[in-house]
């Protein structure tokens, strides 16, 4: 949590489309990294609760 300060965010490149992107985490070289439009294709449609 930032708790109101600005959150750190790293430099990537998406493993999908090869563009540049910012991450709120340190990018792990072994593992791919998405950015936001691949990585709203990639999850799981979300359920209803209700």
């Amino acid at each position: 949590m930032s708790y109101g300060r600005p959150r750190e965010m790293h430099d990537a490149v998406c493993a999908d489309c090869k563009q540049k992107c910012q991450v709120p985490f340190k990018p792990d070289p072994s593992k791919p990294v998405y950015c936001r439009e691949c990585w709203a294709k990639r999850r799981p449609p979300r359920r209803d609760r209700y």
